[in-house]
């Protein structure tokens, strides 16, 4: 078991990983509510990733991991891990700008 101190060198260790075996490569989130603490775990039985944060500025790069880890998952070619999907990308745009229009219906109002 290794626990990452860096948490992009997590990222593209979990990405190698799940690149060289994506059958057998899982992902975990534990969270500790006593320590507050969250731990990311990426396995494929003969290796195991770590990285624990306590730190919530971090929780968004816990999001952000997650959303990939799950894109990668449904990727047919191994050779896009690294893309962005522009779907996604269209998507989070989108509810931006529905954000950014119903608070300023609010401000009006």
């Amino acid at each position: 078991m290794v626990y990452l101190e860096d948490f992009e060198e997590f990222q593209a260790a979990s990405q190698s990983l799940f690149a060289s075996d994506p059958l057998k490569t899982r992902y975990l989130i534990t969270y500790k509510h006593s320590t507050h603490r969250v731990v990311l775990k990426v396995t494929n039985d003969i290796v195991c990733l770590k990285y624990k944060t306590k730190d919530i500025a971090n929780l968004k790069l816990v999001e952000r991991f997650t959303q990939k880890f799950a894109r990668w998952c449904v990727t047919e070619d191994m050779e896009k891990l690294d893309e962005e999907d522009a779907e996604l990308a269209d998507a989070k745009e989108a509810s931006r700008a529905a954000t950014a229009k119903r608070k300023r219906r609010k401000v009006k109002g």
